[in-house]
């Protein structure tokens, strides 16, 4: 997106009108060459104005004083055209240049001039700040792609005097501005960049900044390529997000990547790395009393212990689970952990404390008032009483008719 912002800015005279740049160069050119001479009368209706001010005598004010560049990115600048209303047919002659306030282009042009001037005089930290208002300015507009031109002008004028921090800083813009526009590979690239930067420069707030965007560019990657079904590229830009999160000095960033990465580990079949990436999410959840953060982290060890067919460590997670959710107030968390909880105590044949917990499981579930969740509740709850009672049913079916009957008759428990 920058390289394409670049070249558009580089050739303003194309993307704009071509008939109104060459008159401003013809007319630019008879004032340069006689200065004395009287400006010719302005007849053109073409040489529009904006509350009374000439944009072309703007641009011809530019070249006087030999700012040719600022003259191309102004001209440009006040000559794109206005987006067509939605639903309407974009007709070119239809089509206006987008209206400035007078305010603004009188900014523009002072600005680019002070840029331009402040480069030729080698005071690059001016240059550098005037480039970098421009930038500011067009990304509150936004306009994403004129904001990115002129960081990048940013980048390279600290370039020239190997000004790290600021190459850092410019690289670190880019890659906010390729954020807003969706660009998430491009955010990537840059904050890698500003990252690596950082680091060397030994900035240490940079350094941070940079990772922690990083860490969240990396994760909305790696959601994407998951709901494609890409897992193993999601586990990598998981890792990445780790990395980044880990430079950051965030422990809260930090601990959501460790649990993030679990799981998708978990759901690669790498169990073992899933159980110590969960496990340092928990310790870190536990440093910061953060109670919904450690009710995540013990259903996601419990799982995964479970995974591993440690079936005890698994339950002892769960019960874990069960009391710290109770005190957070985690409704939610509470009935998965009743509901595992119930299963993993039914397939170990311990038929009482399994419908105990799925009791719970069901009463939480109509707290919840989720009726999907309270139907599931209720079917779980049955199908474990009635495997309950399975033997007894068939040993009555086999041995005592007269039982059979007025169970059958009269509905009466199978233990009378």
């Amino acid at each position: 997106m920058a390289e394409e912002a670049a070249a558009s800015l580089e050739k303003p005279l194309e993307e704009a009108n071509p008939e109104e740049a060459v008159e401003a160069l013809q007319v630019a050119e008879e004032v340069v060459a006689d200065p004395n001479s009287q400006k010719p009368e302005i007849k053109d209706d073409r040489l529009i104005k904006v509350k009374g001010l000439d944009k072309q005598q703007l641009c011809i004010d530019l070249l006087m004083v030999g700012c040719v560049q600022s003259y191309v990115d102004f001209f440009y600048i006040t000559h794109r055209k206005a987006a067509p209303k939605e639903g309407a047919p974009a007709s070119e002659d239809e089509v206006k240049d987008v209206v400035i306030p007078e305010e603004t282009l009188i900014f523009l042009k002072e600005t680019l001039e002070q840029a331009e001037s402040a480069r030729r005089l080698r005071s690059y930290l001016q240059c550098y700040e005037s480039y970098n208002s421009l930038a500011e300015f067009f990304e509150k507009v936004p306009d994403l792609k004129s904001a990115m031109y002129f960081y990048q002008r940013c980048a390279d004028v600290a370039a020239e005097v190997d000004a790290w921090e600021s190459i850092a800083k410019a690289n670190l813009n880019l890659g906010s501005c390729e954020e807003q526009g969706g660009n998430w590979q491009s955010a990537m690239q840059y904050h890698e960049k500003a990252l690596e930067i950082a680091t060397s420069a030994d900035s240490l707030p940079l350094q941070i900044k940079a990772a922690s965007r990083l860490t969240t560019v990396c994760q909305v990657l790696a959601e994407q390529c998951e709901k494609d079904g890409h897992d193993a590229e999601a586990v990598q830009l998981y890792e990445r997000c780790l990395s980044s999160a880990q430079l950051s000095k965030d422990a809260a960033l930090e601990g959501s990547a460790c649990h993030k990465l679990g799981l998708s580990k978990h759901k690669t079949g790498n169990y073992e790395q899933a159980v110590e990436l969960q496990k340092q999410y928990l310790d870190i959840c536990r440093i910061q009393d953060d109670r919904v953060g450690e009710s995540a982290a013990r259903a996601a060890l419990a799982q995964a212990y479970e995974a591993t067919g440690d079936t005890q460590e698994a339950i002892k997670q769960l019960e874990n689970l069960l009391s710290v959710a109770s005190e957070a107030g985690e409704l939610k968390a509470q009935a998965g952990a009743c509901l595992n909880l119930g299963i993993l105590y039914n397939s170990r044949g311990n038929h009482e404390k399994s419908v105990e917990l799925l009791e719970q499981h069901f009463d939480l579930a109509r707290q919840i008032g989720d009726r999907k969740l309270i139907d599931s509740a209720r079917v779980v709850l049955g199908m474990v009483r009635g495997n309950g009672k399975l033997k007894a049913y068939i040993n009555m079916v086999n041995h005592d008719l007269d039982k059979l009957l007025k169970w059958k008759s009269k509905r009466a428990t199978l233990d009378s």
